[in-house]
């Protein structure tokens, strides 16, 4: 159990990652609380000793945390559109797990946008091949549910504070999924180059239920509203340098 660190003398934050590192700043939890933000940070992986790590370390917290553990899981499984991947698979598992804890939570998120150097996040690798210069296919199809990592935070934080009427396991995400090709319109605008990619018509719509983070983030002041995708985008994309292709 070494991927961790104590939060305030009362709150423990497993993970190094994105998700690790934005909640070490994080207040506001019951003492006592474990956030687990460790994980297989690949959605492709399937090498069975990954999930097998990830699965071990969690029933460790799952113990030390007496059962108030807060879980990060994959909105994929509310989509259904990967549900019968190795990852998503195992993400139903370890909510399994973390579900026998009676304070425990799951909160399933999409694709959590931020300072990264992950190369397997959704932005940063279309973001990299424009960059780059570099072809690729796009499902014509898909859509994709993006939020800033930062407003994971502000949002689980505050539904783990008031937890009353909320599902033990609740989706955190914008309010609108957005297709694939309007998500590379807006790469395009905020990198200011054209992508080199070819449509394939694969995928289908992201439906996923948002009324409770809608609730919450219309309570906080928070726009997760029509041009949320967009602004998320330009945040972390504007202002990059753009070699020569």
């Amino acid at each position: 159990m070494k991927e961790h660190g104590v939060v305030n003398n009362d709150v423990t934050v497993v993970g190094r990652g994105l998700l690790g590192r934005a909640f070490s700043v994080a207040s506001g939890f019951a003492p006592g609380t474990v956030v687990f933000a460790s994980g297989v940070s690949n959605s492709g992986a399937v090498d069975p000793a990954a999930f097998e790590r990830e699965a071990a370390l969690l029933r460790q917290w799952m113990d030390a945390s007496q059962g108030n553990l807060l879980y990060f899981s994959s909105c994929g499984l509310a989509s259904g559109e990967t549900t019968h991947s190795t990852y998503m698979r195992h993400k139903r598992d370890m909510e399994a797990i973390v579900l026998q804890g009676e304070r425990s939570r799951v909160f399933r998120l999409p694709q959590v946008v931020g300072y990264t150097d992950n190369p397997h996040t959704l932005i940063n690798y279309l973001r990299q091949h424009i960059v780059d210069c570099m072809p690729f296919e796009v499902w014509a199809k898909a859509e994709r549910n993006l939020i800033d990592i930062d407003d994971v935070v502000a949002i689980v934080t505050e539904m783990a504070r008031e937890p009353q009427g909320l599902p033990r396991v609740v989706n955190v995400a914008g309010l609108r999924s957005t297709p694939m090709p309007e998500i590379i319109r807006l790469l395009e605008s905020s990198l200011g180059r054209k992508a080199n990619f070819t449509l394939v018509p694969k995928g289908e719509p992201m439906t996923l239920d948002t009324r409770h983070t809608a609730e919450v983030a219309r309570r906080m002041g928070l726009d997760l509203g029509e041009t949320y995708p967009g602004r998320v985008i330009a945040r972390y994309c504007a202002g990059v340098a753009l070699p020569p292709c």
